[in-house]
Order: structure tokens, then C-alpha cells, then sequence
């Protein structure tokens, strides 16, 4: 008796739905990277402020010295006044908390919320 051999591999109706998946997270990739890119420089901006501000007791000169780094990161959400800065003993935390919503596909939005933080010690 003579097997039939089936074929193996995509087809056109699956290939189209695989298209159709990758597409759609490449596009929403896109749309992602530059929050995150900007997330990611709101971090370091925090870091180089805490780390660089020499009287930790001044919140002020804190926002001061982020603004400074905001301004030259190209940082719009958020600014020096949004900045958080808690006094607990040691320790001074700097954080900072916003949400970016992104248009997707007609009235479908994604809504990505951050909140660095970031601690440096006192002495």
C-alpha cells in the first residue's frame, strides 16, 4: 500500500496570521521605546543629582541639579518641581512619578506609568 505524504509547513492563511502578530508588537515596540528610552534618562538624571549634589539637606538644590540634567537629556514629563525628595535618617530618596499615554489604534490607548527611585546615604 502507497502512503500519501502530507505537506509540512506554513499556510498562506497561517503565514498571514503570523505577519499580522509580529507587525503588531513591532508597532507597538515602537511606540514604547521612547518612553522607556526617556524612563531610563530620568534615572540617570536622578542618579547625577544625588550623586553630584554636595548639601543632600536642600531638596531644592536637589530639583535644581535634576532640572540642570533634565534640560540637557531632552526630559519633557517631568521637571525639578516634580521631583520627590524624602529625608528618613540616613537617607535621602528622589523620586519621581508620571504616566504616558500612547495612542494605538482609534480610541485604544496603552498606558505606561514609572516611578524611579532612587536612595543615596547620608555621611
Amino acid at each position: 500500500m502507497h502512503e500519501r505524504q502530507t505537506q509540512r509547513g506554513l499556510s498562506m492563511i497561517g503565514f498571514i496570521f503570523v505577519a499580522v502578530v509580529v507587525v503588531v508588537c513591532v508597532m507597538v515596540g515602537f511606540r514604547v521605546t521612547p518612553a522607556y528610552i526617556e524612563y531610563y534618562s530620568v534615572t540617570k538624571a536622578l542618579e547625577r543629582a544625588l550623586n553630584e549634589t554636595k548639601d543632600l539637606n536642600s531638596a531644592a538644590e536637589i530639583r535644581k541639579s535634576f532640572q540642570k540634567y533634565a534640560d540637557a537629556g531632552y526630559i519633557e514629563s517631568v521637571n525639578g518641581k516634580d521631583i520627590e525628595v524624602v529625608k528618613n535618617k540616613n537617607e535621602i530618596t528622589a523620586s519621581a512619578s508620571w504616566s504616558r499615554k500612547l495612542p494605538l489604534v482609534a480610541n485604544a490607548r496603552l498606558l505606561l506609568r514609572f516611578d524611579p527611585r532612587l536612595t543615596r546615604w547620608r555621611g
